[in-house]
């Protein structure tokens, strides 16, 4: 897989992940305090379905930045250490 395939696998489950998570918070009551961290993160997350959105477009955003920047490094050093070229 090259590091932008990775990237946007990355990208699209920590989305996912924030939408369940929310869905989920905003019907059970008390939302966790991790999501009440990202809330501060994430500018304009609100636990309304607009918020939620917007949550996943910063997430997805997170995620993609986040896996590609990995991805390449990981590969970066599994180069240097087999000498081998990679072609993705």
């Amino acid at each position: 897989m090259s590091s932008f395939e990775i990237a946007l696998c990355v990208g699209v489950i920590w989305a996912s992940i924030l939408v369940v998570w929310s869905l989920a918070e905003m019907t059970a009551g008390d939302p966790h305090p991790f999501l009440l961290l990202l809330t501060r993160i994430y500018d304009g997350y609100e636990f309304t379905a607009q918020g939620v959105l917007i949550g996943a477009m910063w997430a997805f955003s997170d995620g993609f930045i986040t896996g590609f920047v990995i991805s390449w490094l990981l590969k970066s050093i599994l180069w240097l250490f087999s000498g081998e070229v990679s072609t993705n």
